[in-house]
């Protein structure tokens, strides 16, 4: 995995910025290096789509970040220790910024639509068991329980952080009330790694389609070649 240029990131941070440029300005001096110019993730550097996410969770996990909630552990959290880093650079009003562009970016559905080797029927009677009471039945998040879109996030991201509440990698740091409710779900009510790939497998059916190039995004068919 390449490493993030730090040094580049924080003195990005200090250079003055007209107010209505903060977030997209931030945006691509920050976060775009790793997470795409249309916050759409980089598998190589394992960052996942952040595109569309809503302010409030945004600037939690940025904050989290910032007060060690997230990424204290670089052996089994190396993504998250460099997020942490790079939050601790970040001034309140810049968190705030950032996380308002962020979620004015379109959302970007993931282009695998698949586990392999999930039970999507299986993982679907666990979704609505165990997930839609907070995620709401189309993964679209609730705020009201802290809990956030599930819809435009790739497979091998959900996939990780299951595995991180399992293993009480993530959400098992004092004061992390709303991961702490993911660490009781993912260690009492998912089995194992199959159970993992069942119910990620059905959240990625919750994706729209992707854009295809040439598509009319408000529905009306492309015109045939030559018309």
């Amino acid at each position: 995995m390449r490493p993030i240029p730090l040094i580049l990131t924080v003195a990005a941070l200090a250079l003055p910025i007209v107010a209505d440029e903060a977030g997209p300005l931030l945006f691509k001096n920050v976060c775009a290096q790793c997470h795409g110019e249309k916050g759409e993730g980089k598998l190589e550097v394992k960052s996942p789509s952040i595109a569309n996410e809503p302010v409030w969770y945004v600037t939690t996990q940025l904050s989290n970040f910032h007060d060690g909630k997230r990424g204290s552990d670089t052996a089994v959290d190396p993504q998250g220790a460099m997020m942490a880093a790079i939050a601790k650079s970040l001034k309140p009003e810049q968190i705030k910024a950032v996380a308002q562009y962020v979620e004015s970016l379109p959302l970007v559905p993931p282009k695998e639509r698949e586990i392999a080797g999930a039970d999507v029927q299986r993982g679907q009677e666990l979704f609505y068991e165990r997930c839609m009471e907070c995620h709401r039945y189309n993964a679209s998040g609730e705020m009201a329980f802290g809990s956030p879109p599930l819809v435009g996030r790739q497979g091998w991201y959900l996939l990780d952080q299951l595995t991180k509440f399992k293993k009480l990698h993530r959400g098992a740091a004092k004061g992390d009330e709303k991961g702490a409710k993911m660490v009781q779900m993912a260690t009492l009510f998912i089995e194992d790694e199959q159970a993992m790939k069942n119910v990620v497998g059905y959240i990625l059916t919750l994706n729209p389609a992707p854009v295809q190039a040439g598509d009319d995004l408000f529905g009306a068919p492309a015109p045939a070649a030559g018309k």
